[in-house]
């Protein structure tokens, strides 16, 4: 028979640890004479997808914010943690082709050649604390490249001079959104990008459930 595995909780007291059927961790509280007691408390997770969206929920990021700048967020789950390991910005829009003069402005929002005049932000917000995921705001689509996991281009997908870009970002560690704090992650647009055809960011993670 194998020994038990003894894991520590917050409060330093003795906890015997196993996994369910089901993968979902199973902590029992022990007591002093180290027989656990009946009592046990189970943490389950499932996958997590979904868009940053503005306050109205819209997942769309292809607005006008070069006046206003217009945020996407997410949040915790009311009462349960969110975990976030990626998000991919999906960007669809004519001179998205990845040669030299496409990778020196964004799509159409500067058909022009001119990169983006004040750029896109995105951090993170952890008790105050904010870590920018983008050293500097993206003005170009080259910026993208300094902080990509991985990309694909579709040239001419939808239609000729039509194309799309779908870009990765693993975080480190993942970042927690725990329920009942101001914690968040945000994408703040500061340009005109309604000439865009999509743009979105979609954040893959898990999260807790019942």
């Amino acid at each position: 028979m194998a020994l038990p595995i003894l894991i520590k909780d917050g409060e330093g007291s003795p906890r015997e640890a196993g996994v369910t059927s089901d993968h979902a961790l199973k902590v029992a509280i022990v007591s002093q004479s180290a027989f656990s007691t009946s009592v046990e408390v189970l943490t389950r997770y499932k996958a997590y997808r979904g868009f940053l969206t503005t306050s109205a929920g819209s997942k769309e990021m292809n607005v006008n914010g070069a006046t206003t700048p217009v945020p996407f967020t997410l949040e915790a789950l009311p009462g349960y943690t969110r975990f976030i390991t990626k998000a991919r910005f999906i960007i669809n829009g004519v001179n998205f082709e990845l040669s030299g003069q496409d990778l020196k402005r964004f799509g159409a929002a500067t058909t022009g050649g001119a990169s983006l005049t004040n750029g896109i932000e995105f951090w993170v917000d952890q008790g105050g604390n904010i870590t920018q995921m983008f050293a500097d705001p993206i003005k170009q689509t080259v910026d993208f490249f300094a902080y990509q996991t991985g990309f694909e281009n579709f040239v001419n997908a939808i239609s000729a001079q039509s194309d799309f870009l779908s870009i990765d970002f693993d975080f480190e560690t993942p970042v927690a959104l725990p329920p009942d704090v101001t914690d968040i992650i945000v994408v703040n647009v500061r340009d005109d990008l309604s000439a865009l055809g999509q743009f979105r960011c979609l954040l893959f993670g898990y999260q807790e459930i019942e």
